[in-house]
């Protein structure tokens, strides 16, 4: 695993492809997917979370001058707080790159030379090595986000956590996007009343398999887990749906979807888009 790391690493940050620029029809296609790319660290016996920031730290500089360059939409480490994987220590963080291609491209030569001068080689050859004597990776996925609503101006320095949900359908095959529709309308007015900050479904596309236990993945950004305990707001004057209506809507998600990982992470280290 630690030589698939390498790969990554390596066609993430040095590949020097450019992007096609979109033509005067663009708007016309269908909407732009994205993809991402979920990257399991585990801390080798003795270090801790402090141990691996200077080496994630280091990684945030590389994959910023590519989103500066508009090859990546975003990178983040998010630091495990919770998880009912009954192998508690499987993985301690996991890094996230976020990007329209599943062929993930690096910064440019130039901005590489910006950053290290005429030792990029040796500087990234270097920080390979110190990544992994530090948290080798342990396992990658790569998922499609298919759907998702975020508050205006979203950024990962307004969110404290993300809830996950890995889930697969009951059964197989059963046509989920009625569920996942009023899923997202139920996100969408939590947004509006400040209770969320955003929500995805993503899809699993790499490994994807019947062992693997999940398929689909729903995100909760929340700046305090009482969110995620009160999600209609049932304690005030307006409750953003009825109980009644809430409780049905969660039994319908329960007959869809069963829950197998639930896992709450806390936003690290992060990119952040220019502009924002």
């Amino acid at each position: 695993m630690n030589h698939l790391s390498v790969l990554l690493r390596t066609t993430a940050l040095l590949s020097f492809l450019s992007i096609h620029t979109h033509d005067l029809l663009a708007q016309a296609k269908a909407p732009q997917k994205t993809y991402m790319y979920l990257i399991y660290h585990k801390l080798n016996p003795g270090l801790t979370i402090q141990d691996a920031l200077p080496v994630e730290r280091e990684w945030k500089k590389v994959n910023q001058a590519a989103v500066d360059e508009g090859k990546l939409e975003g990178w983040y480490m998010t630091v495990k707080q919770f998880t009912s994987n009954p192998n508690q220590t499987e993985y301690d963080y996991v890094t996230r790159i976020v990007t329209h291609e599943m062929a993930i491209k690096g910064a440019s030569p130039e901005a590489m030379t910006r950053i290290y001068g005429d030792s990029v080689q040796a500087k990234m050859a270097d920080l390979q090595k110190r990544d992994r004597n530090t948290a080798p990776v342990v396992k990658i996925e790569i998922w499609e986000i298919t759907d998702g609503t975020f508050a205006p101006k979203f950024a990962p320095d307004g969110t404290q956590l993300m809830v996950i949900e890995r889930i697969k359908r009951r059964n197989p095959g059963a046509d989920y996007d009625g569920v996942v529709g009023q899923l997202k309308r139920l996100s969408e007015d939590r947004i509006k009343r400040n209770n969320l900050l955003g929500w995805d479904f993503s899809s699993l596309i790499i490994p994807n398999g019947s062992e693997k236990g999940y398929e689909f993945s729903i995100a909760q950004y929340v700046t305090s887990l009482g969110a995620v305990a009160n999600p209609i707001l049932s304690d005030t004057p307006n409750p953003i749906m009825s109980a009644p209506a809430y409780k049905q809507l969660r039994s319908q998600t329960a007959q869809m979807f069963d829950v197998v990982r639930q896992e709450v992470y806390r936003f690290q280290e992060y990119t952040t888009k220019p502009g924002n």
